[in-house]
């Protein structure tokens, strides 16, 4: 079932933003120099987070530990980076929102909440 929810999100997002591009009027060029920005910015921003954070949030998880705030926080800069990085005006607003510090400190409290009933 989990598979037909991706497939969905994978054929409605580049959709949705191909969509709302059109509806703004950008240009070919004007897409495409957003999209080679944002992408940099979030491989720069989001570079410092290894494989090893995968492999800590997976650990924890399996052995039904909640993870950290620290290890929460880098996983959303580093969905954050990704969001920038794939091309798209809303993926963009999404990784943007992921890397301001303030927003992240108010979204692991649910976060983690949410962790602790549906994966735990």
């Amino acid at each position: 079932m989990a598979w037909i929810a991706g497939l969905l999100t994978f054929l409605a997002v580049p959709s949705l933003e191909f969509w709302l591009m059109m509806r703004l009027e950008f240009s070919l060029v004007t897409a495409s120099v957003l999209a080679l920005v944002t992408a940099g910015a979030g491989w720069w921003l989001s570079r410092g987070e290894g494989l090893d954070l995968w492999t800590e949030l997976e650990s924890d998880v399996q052995n039904g530990r909640v993870p950290t705030v620290e290890a929460l926080d880098a996983m959303m800069v580093v969905l954050g980076g990704w969001g920038l990085m794939i091309p798209g005006l809303l993926t963009d607003v999404i990784g943007a929102v992921l890397m301001v510090p303030a927003i992240r400190r108010l979204a692991v409290k649910p976060l983690r909440r949410w962790i602790r009933r549906y994966l735990l």
